[in-house]
């Protein structure tokens, strides 16, 4: 992923690919590869939920940034509940940890080594 100023790029290589790009200053693309509509919401301050719009319903969904290495990741969300939680490393290997339900609004993942990485939560 390349950064520039000004850019924003979020891409999510699966089956629904999503691309969220910011070209022109204060302009915000969304772009998706099939039929669905895209829903972007910002439910907290450096979290963005992507909700794909289908006709079984509205799946909401948490990505969580760690640009930091850390052997604790403590990510706040508003799905309520408890989220089902996947986390991937900086290279995009899926990566197992000790998942903590503080709250309905709060999880804490433990791993053995500290590592960057981004969790998404169902």
């Amino acid at each position: 992923m390349t950064s520039t100023p000004n850019n924003v790029i979020i891409n999510e290589d699966a089956a629904n690919r999503v691309v969220v790009s910011q070209e022109p200053a204060n302009n915000v693309l969304v772009r998706e590869d099939t039929a669905s509509q895209v829903i972007v919401n910002q439910d907290a301050p450096n979290q963005v939920v992507i909700r794909l719009a289908t006709s079984s319903g509205n799946t909401r969904r948490l990505v969580f940034s760690q640009p930091v290495p850390a052997v604790q990741w403590t990510v706040g969300h508003t799905l309520g509940g408890r989220p089902s939680v996947t986390v991937v490393d900086s290279a995009g290997t899926v990566v197992v940890g000790e998942v903590t339900y503080n709250s309905d609004s709060q999880v804490t993942i433990n791993f053995t080594a500290a590592f960057s990485g981004y969790a998404y939560l169902t």
